[in-house]
């Protein structure tokens, strides 16, 4: 799915295969990091022990802000219009924010 479209350089990024400029910034592959976190926050609410919630709540707080870092970073340029924003950049905090709430308040009722 792709997140952003620069078009002075005519690319099309994504938060897995991000292209190495020779000068410029690397991007990296914040969305490797974004999956691995939430297929463990996704595993730990499967959990019942107590200690795997909090950090759960932990976690989906840290995929947050790591989220918001991310839409900066591959949103932000020195033009106007020069980055277009794609469908995967506009639901990553979204999404992110709804993992979120779902850590916040676990099933179960158990007392976090």
């Amino acid at each position: 799915m792709p997140w952003t479209h620069y078009i002075s350089i005519n690319e099309t990024f994504t938060g897995y295969h991000v292209k190495r400029f020779p000068n410029g910034p690397y991007y990296g592959r914040a969305g490797l990091i974004i999956t691995i976190l939430t297929a463990i926050i996704l595993i730990g609410m499967f959990t019942g022990k107590m200690w795997m919630k909090k950090v759960n709540l932990f976690l989906a707080a840290m995929q947050v802000a790591y989220a918001v870092r991310t839409y900066i970073l591959f949103t932000s340029s020195m033009f106007p219009g020069e980055v277009d924003k794609k469908i995967g950049i506009i639901l990553l905090i979204p999404l992110s924010v709804l993992l979120l709430i779902s850590a916040v308040f676990p099933k179960g009722g158990s007392r976090v």
